[in-house]
């Protein structure tokens, strides 16, 4: 009895990876790499909101079963807060639309990775996590480049066409659709108000973000002004020691070199005043005073 149940089980087990099996044989890398990038989507928008969530709550913390955008939709512990769950709900329908940058035109590893680092970019990105301070923010986008290398590496690039190719017929495919659309929301208080404060994005700037520029150009510097004095000051500091190894003490050594110079005995004769070889003249004594005998009278 043991024995056939293993045997039973054994056999459901086969019929349910057969399926499985077949459709992973049967399925195209395109459409492989279509599912990947909705994936890697998903995993981006979790772990955005995931972060600005907790964050924002001391005491609650965003659940890690919430990897779709459905569950995310479903999803309604805000302590009361109506603006902060008006704000994840406008950004997760937002989100949802970054898979559709994908799969019209270009179909490559190139075009894959371009359209994943666009969201980093992407103004309605930038402004829902304004709330963070400045190096979680920075933090989070090293996070979600981590991600994103994740996914090109699992990216299938056997259907990519030579670069001869794709050069020659870049111009005449057009470039995946981008999301247009104004920010989710005029800005509201912050959750969680910090000392910092972030200065609202002008219209120049998000026209450049939104823009097919390189995804590093949305990244920010990790140098600050107080790392560039460090360096000047350091340089100060190298220059001056350099100064005072090369020149300063050489000369300093020279005159004292100078300055304890043995002379001849020839000299010390000429320069010693005369006053010092001059005998001493004695001091005139007082006169005798001499008393003579007047005449007796």
């Amino acid at each position: 009895m043991p024995r056939l149940r293993q045997l039973l089980l054994l056999f459901v087990l086969l019929w349910l990876a057969g399926p499985a099996t077949l459709l992973a044989q049967t399925e195209t890398p395109a459409a492989a790499n279509k599912r990947l990038f909705d994936r890697t989507v998903d995993e981006l928008n979790f772990r955005t909101m995931e972060t600005v969530y907790d964050r924002s709550f001391t005491r609650r913390k965003f659940p890690v079963t919430l990897r779709t955008a459905k569950a995310r939709r479903e999803f309604d512990d805000f302590a009361d807060r109506s603006d902060l769950k008006t704000l994840f709900h406008n950004y997760n329908g937002v989100s949802e639309r970054y898979k559709g940058r994908f799969g019209k035109g270009r179909t490559d590893l190139v075009e894959f990775e371009k359209q994943l680092n666009s969201i980093l970019i992407d103004r309605n990105f930038e402004f829902f996590i304004r709330v963070l301070p400045r190096d979680e923010r920075v933090a989070l986008i090293r996070a979600l480049q981590r991600v994103i290398k994740q996914g090109t590496a699992q990216f299938n690039a056997s259907e990519d066409p030579e670069p001869a190719a794709l050069a020659a017929d870049g111009a005449a495919v057009p470039p995946a659709d981008v999301d247009a659309e104004a920010p989710l929301a005029s800005p509201i208080e912050d959750p969680a108000p910090e000392p910092e404060t972030v200065a609202p994005t002008t219209a120049s700037r998000t026209g450049a973000l939104t823009s097919n520029a390189a995804p590093e150009a949305g990244v920010p510097s990790r140098y600050g002004l107080l790392d560039y004095l460090s360096f000047l000051m350091a340089a100060a500091a190298l220059g001056l020691t350099l100064r005072l190894t090369l020149v300063t003490v050489p000369e300093l050594q020279r005159r004292l070199d100078g300055a304890y110079e043995p002379q001849a005995d020839d000299d010390l004769e000429e320069d010693a005043p005369e006053a010092a070889f001059s005998p001493v003249k004695r001091r005139a004594g007082l006169p005798e005073d001499r008393y003579e005998d007047g005449d007796d009278s």
